[in-house]
């Protein structure tokens, strides 16, 4: 589907498959849901979105604000960190809402980076699918006005 000029994505987190073959490599932004997962689970998911060069993360759902931070966490270590771990050449942008409509319609609509033009949004459904009905409603909403 393709809303805003952005094609959107759904990739279902699953620690059973290689969820990561579907991350984008280039001008994207990440919607990632969480409602409680586990934060290694958690850790090892933002790991590997940072390291497939997105631009912007929204954290979205119950434990958004929590997970902004272990995502912003993430980015001062490897920037800091002796051990040179992987950033982008870009600087990765960061926001949190805990409201699904308002969270996914400023990731279509108004997220934008200065460095790198966002064509592609990535949902990464990290809540079990207990939010894959809301999230695929409040985007086909979004298909039809957008």
């Amino acid at each position: 589907m393709i809303i805003n000029n952005r094609k959107i994505y759904f990739v279902k987190y699953d620690t059973e498959l290689d969820w990561t073959k579907d991350l984008p490599m280039l001008n994207w932004l990440c919607i990632l849901i969480n409602n409680d997962c586990d934060k290694k689970y958690l850790v090892e998911a933002i790991s590997k979105v940072i390291n497939n060069d997105v631009s912007f993360i929204c954290s979205i759902g119950r434990s958004s604000e929590a997970t902004q931070i272990l995502i912003d966490e993430e980015l001062v270590f490897r920037d800091v960190d002796i051990e040179n771990l992987y950033l982008p050449s870009h600087i990765i942008k960061t926001t949190w809402n805990s409201n699904y409509d308002e969270g996914i319609r400023f990731s279509i609509f108004g997220a934008c980076h200065e460095e790198v033009e966002i064509d592609k949004v990535v949902v990464l459904d990290m809540s079990k699918g207990e939010e894959t009905d809301r999230i695929f409603q409040i985007l086909s909403e979004y298909q039809l006005t957008g």
